[in-house]
């Protein structure tokens, strides 16, 4: 109180009593000023904060400063730890680790079968780069915080690195479809074939069919574990169209068909086709699951046309002679028939399917032919010149073919041939038999000498074909001879000198030779045999269309060497110890020679011919008699 007052400026009050002392010790300290004290005690604890607060944000570099180019702790490639590992070594250790899956990464299996295709054949790659970027960039994304809670998921979780693997399906599926022929087959349907009058039945067999979009997923889904595996290719099974079933049927119906035999008349002539013949008669053919026994048409229509030169007459007109411009009749014409081949193919047709156990017959549709011309009617033939010829020679034949050429050069001596008409050479011939004037001999069939009727007609019908040549006539069958023959050089190109390429085989039944008289007017074919000079001579006489006849080649193409082992012969009908080379060994070849014909200078037709002569050896004869 006396304080407050002395320093209000008031006087003490007397009766108080002055204040006791309180000794010194007692005394409270003296107190700092508050600002001062504050500052001094907060200082460490900010420095301390910021240090707690900077540190985790520096915390990332400081482990990437440690860690400089190798991947963080937590970090795993396929569940394995790879922290501290550099881009070389974590690149190196896949490597090592995916070593086995890199050279197999699977093995396909079918049916006993392996394949072990590498990675690379299968389109795929194991991408090393990425999956080593990835794991050395955990943890270093972004800003601190980014960063920071990176490094806290690698150390309360880890971070698993998945490899990657990088497929191309294109190839893939192209390394797949390199293993169908392997793999695949075609379903196999019930088959049946007869010949010889032997029915073979063949049961089906099922076919395989591989599944490559499935197995490509299969491939897929096995390379994802990153270990060798094994896949099994997917297929399917091919089922048959026809069954074994309708074999059975089909079977039965042919067996039936051929229990007979077939007996074709015209008047007392008879031929029999047997079961044998039958059968070549004969075609199956599936249908609508089923094995279809049929008449094959164009068999039979050979055969029937095979037929009627067995049956057939010939022509029915008279036979003439042209000499010094003038015709003559030195043969009168006579009634024959010709096979209705159209009525016989049907017909015969009709009975191959009819099972019976007894012989079929029957009687043959022929056409009766009447002489059309007669001694009167010969100035209207306007048979007037020559209009072509063809020459061949046979220099050096056995008697035997030099006979067998003349009863063929008979056959076609004096024939008329209607404006027209279609000439069919072997219609004309007739069979070849000792009735019409033909000899057995010996001829080279498969190298080998074996008797064989009429051999050297071809020689004729050689002869004919090129007269029809240079007459222009359309040829519309002709056959050309699978070997070189050294007969048909001389004259082969006509004016044009000797040559290849005009020769004309046939074989009754199978190859004829056919050309139309498209003159206008009627043609004589007449023929002459020089056996002095062993020349065959063909020639049309008739009334010579305005056109040219113009022959180019023959051009070679195609050839084949001949083959350097000879063939040997043996022939009973010279002494034994006898040699002679008959053939000189040729090249293979292809000609084509082309017919040109020209009117007024002008081209209005080009035939080509073309002859394909297999390679032939040296060949000798060898005596056995």
């Amino acid at each position: 109180m006396q304080r407050r007052r002395a320093a209000a400026g008031q006087s003490p009050d007397p009766d108080e009593k002055p204040p006791r002392e309180e000794p010194p010790e007692a005394l409270p300290p003296p107190r700092r000023r508050p600002q001062a004290a504050t500052r001094r005690s907060n200082t460490p604890w900010f420095v301390l904060l910021g240090l707690i607060l900077v540190a985790p944000l520096i915390l990332p570099y400081l482990l990437n400063l440690l860690y400089r180019d190798q991947a963080l702790p937590g970090v795993r490639v396929q569940g394995v730890p790879v922290a501290g590992l550099s881009s070389a070594a974590l690149s190196a250790q896949l490597a090592e680790r995916y070593g086995a899956f890199l050279q197999a990464p699977v093995v396909f299996t079918y049916a006993g079968q392996t394949w072990r295709p590498t990675l690379t054949e299968l389109g795929a790659r194991l991408d090393a780069p990425t999956i080593a970027a990835t794991a050395l960039d955990a943890g270093r994304h972004g800003d601190p915080f980014t960063r920071l809670r990176e490094l806290y998921a690698l150390w309360r979780e880890g971070l698993d690195v998945v490899p990657r693997i990088v497929i191309d399906q294109r190839v893939l599926q192209a390394y797949l479809l390199s293993l169908t022929p392997q793999i695949e087959r075609p379903a196999q349907d019930a088959a049946l074939s007869i010949a010889a009058a032997r029915v073979v039945g063949t049961p089906s067999t099922p076919g395989v069919q591989m599944l490559v979009d499935a197995t490509t997923n299969d491939v897929l889904l096995a390379l994802r574990d990153l270990r060798p595996r094994e896949v099994s290719i997917r297929t399917r099974t091919l089922v048959p169209t026809i069954a074994d079933e309708a074999l059975v049927t089909a079977q039965a119906r042919a067996n039936e068909l051929l229990k007979s035999s077939l007996e074709l008349r015209r008047g007392e002539q008879v031929w029999v086709w047997k079961p044998e013949r039958l059968a070549e008669l004969l075609a199956v053919t599936p249908a609508a699951g089923r094995l279809e026994v049929r008449v094959d048409d164009e068999r039979l229509t050979r055969a029937v046309e095979g037929l009627a030169q067995l049956v057939d007459t010939g022509t029915a007109e008279p036979r003439l002679r042209f000499t010094n411009g003038q015709v003559r009749m030195v043969e009168a014409g006579k009634p024959g028939w010709r096979l209705e081949q159209p009525q016989a193919t049907a017909q015969i047709a009709s009975l191959l399917l009819h099972a019976v156990s007894t012989t079929r017959t029957l009687s043959l549709p022929v056409e009766q032919l009447a002489p059309r011309i007669t001694a009167a009617s010969l100035p209207t033939l306007d048979i007037k010149t020559l209009v072509a010829e063809g020459q061949s020679s046979f220099s050096g034949s056995a008697a035997y073919r030099i006979t067998n050429i003349k009863a063929g050069a008979r056959r076609m001596d004096g024939v008329l041939i209607a404006p027209d008409e279609e000439f069919a050479f072997n219609r004309q011939l007739g069979e070849v038999d000792a009735a019409n004037g033909f000899v057995e001999g010996y001829a080279i069939i498969g190298n080998r000498t074996q008797l064989e009727w009429g051999g050297g007609v071809c020689q004729v019908s050689t002869t004919v074909f090129r007269a029809a040549f240079w007459a222009g006539l359309p040829v519309t069958e002709r056959h050309a001879h699978a070997f070189y023959i050294s007969w048909y050089d001389r004259f082969g190109l006509g004016s044009a000198g000797d040559g290849q390429g005009l020769d004309a085989a046939i074989y009754t039944g199978v190859a004829d030779l056919k050309v139309v008289n498209d003159t206008g007017h009627w043609l004589l074919m007449q023929t002459e045999v020089d056996e002095a000079a062993q020349v065959l001579t063909v020639r049309f006489y008739g009334t010579r269309p305005s056109r040219e006849v113009r022959l180019e080649g023959p051009s070679v193409s195609n050839e084949v060497a001949a083959p350097s082992e000879p063939v040997y012969v043996d022939d009973p009908s010279l002494p034994l110890g006898t040699v002679r080379q008959s053939d000189v060994a040729r090249s293979g070849r292809e000609l084509t020679v082309y017919r040109v014909l020209m009117q007024d200078g002008v081209e209005t037709r080009r035939d080509a011919f073309l002859t394909r002569f297999r390679a032939w050896p040296n060949i000798f004869v060898r005596g056995t008699g």
